[in-house]
């Protein structure tokens, strides 16, 4: 995918948000390449985060770095992962705009209006 152009990836996850044991490696070596958000693939709730944990389950995608894109569904989570990537957000930056919308991190400051 990274010779191909794509700058991120959305993985859209069984249930809760797993991957079949195969698979992990695959995501693994991806990963080091770009930013995976791991959603569901269900038609509503959440992505699991602290519930199972075997190879492909949502604890280890996690631990491997998957952002967690909390209930946005994969058509969502891509919207927000490509204008979070158009505007130039990498790393931190970008699992910071995905726990915003979770909740789970504080807005930024609004920026002041000049005199």
């Amino acid at each position: 995918l990274p010779g191909l152009g794509y700058a991120g990836v959305v993985l859209e996850g069984f249930g809760g948000g797993h991957v079949s044991a195969p698979a992990v490696d695959h995501v693994r070596a991806l990963r080091e390449h770009m930013p995976i958000v791991l959603s569901s693939r269900t038609a509503s709730g959440e992505v699991l985060s602290r519930t199972y944990r075997y190879p492909g389950s949502e604890i280890e995608l996690l631990e491997m770095g998957l952002i967690h894109s909390g209930s946005l569904g994969g058509l969502k989570a891509r919207v927000v992962l490509s204008l979070s990537l158009a505007a130039g957000l990498r790393g931190d930056d970008l699992v910071r705009t995905f726990e915003r919308i979770r909740g789970v991190a504080p807005a930024p400051a609004p920026i002041g209006l000049a005199p």
